[in-house]
């Protein structure tokens, strides 16, 4: 008698598959007493892939001919205890409801582990907190698991959702302005310091930021920002809208968050901002990247943010994401802007398992990029 995980098997799909894993995703929200909403791909699931990755591999789990479930594995260019080395994302995982609970984590992980061979020896994902199916895959290793590569939660990956409400003061101690061309050499210079110490920071010089700017949709240099202090650049950050590659489509409002929905409807008529969507409508967002400033001053990056958010506000955006691990003192920036926050696990993942140990792997600060997931 054949068992019901036995029903699906698992192969390597490519983007001949998109519609069908954008149909997936859909049907597949992420659910929380509050919220459901669904992070959609449209109209190419493989597009912020491909920006992000030198390469990428993707299964799909299959009942028959039918596509049940997906994952995806990225090879990136990142930093490691300041060294470039290649590493590996684990993400974009998602599998329909019927087909939960038959192996299909297990294998995917197992498989593109395998992958990784050769390649690279390190890798992450991130885990959103409430997530058992994926949570329950953390730091085991017994002897039912051994071609799952040895893992442990390192950080916290905090992202909050500003709401974009009216103006907000701007800072008197820094001169905030869109960024140019004859900036660049600052920028880079400011990224560099910023990126070197930390896990999984990408590798940036002049030459890879000009061609960011050339391939990512939605984030030319006019996205750019910079707060200048006596005529010198000491901050800088981007507020990328993705909305060509991905939007938030809201599924559900709990009661407390359609309460909400409700006062910020009202406030938004009197002081002439966009209201949150209805259930099914999709928000209009920047999400903050390349943030630096001097020091890690969070007043610099507060004094972007609220130049940011004007910006925002004047162009009817209803959100802005800016998001760091939990330990970034930079943080502190967002805690005068009204918003919602979400908590995932930063999850470091080796299939030599030594490299998890205390003290190899410098852990104090993860990199993770909002825009990617």
């Amino acid at each position: 008698m054949t068992s019901a995980a036995e029903e699906y098997h698992l192969r390597k799909i490519s983007r001949e598959w998109n519609w069908e894993m954008l149909r997936i995703l859909g049907e597949t929200p992420v659910e929380t007493p509050g919220l459901s909403v669904v992070f959609d791909r449209q109209p190419d699931i493989f597009a912020i892939p491909r920006l992000f990755s030198e390469r990428l591999e993707c299964v799909g789990f299959f009942r028959g001919a039918s596509l049940a479930g997906f994952a995806m594995l990225m090879f990136q260019r990142r930093l490691v205890n300041g060294m470039p080395r290649t590493v590996a994302y684990f993400g974009n995982v998602h599998v329909k409801k019927e087909a939960r609970r038959r192996g299909f984590f297990y294998r995917a992980a197992s498989c593109l582990s395998r992958e990784m061979r050769g390649e690279c020896i390190l890798g992450y994902a991130i885990v959103m907190t409430g997530n058992r199916a994926a949570g329950r895959f953390i730091g085991r290793n017994g002897p039912d698991q051994l071609d799952l590569p040895r893992s442990k939660v390192i950080a916290t990956l905090r992202a909050k959702s500003i709401l974009v409400m009216g103006r907000k003061r701007e800072s008197d101690g820094y001169r905030v302005r869109r960024a140019e061309l004859s900036d660049v050499d600052a920028m880079v210079a400011l990224l560099r310091d910023e990126f070197r110490a930390r896990l999984f920071a990408p590798v940036v010089d002049r030459e890879s930021f000009l061609r960011n700017l050339a391939a990512r949709p939605g984030c030319d240099l006019s996205r750019y920002y910079v707060a200048e202090r006596g005529g010198e650049v000491v901050g800088t950050c981007a507020a990328w809208d993705t909305g060509g590659l991905k939007q938030n489509r809201i599924v559900r409002y709990g009661w407390r968050l359609k309460w909400l929905r409700g006062a910020h409807a009202a406030a938004a008529a009197l002081l002439d901002f966009p209201p949150l969507p209805k259930e099914g409508g999709t928000t209009r967002d920047a999400t903050v990247i390349d943030c630096a400033a001097r020091g890690r001053d969070p007043e610099i990056l507060e004094a972007l943010l609220s130049r940011v958010h004007n910006d925002c506000s004047q162009k009817k955006y209803n959100l802005l994401i800016v998001g760091s691990c939990g330990q970034d003192p930079l943080l502190r920036a967002t805690k005068r802007f009204l918003g919602q926050s979400t908590v995932s696990d930063i999850v470091l993942f080796s299939n030599d398992p030594s490299l998890l140990a205390e003290g190899q792997i410098d852990t104090s600060l993860p990199y993770v990029d909002l825009a990617m997931l």
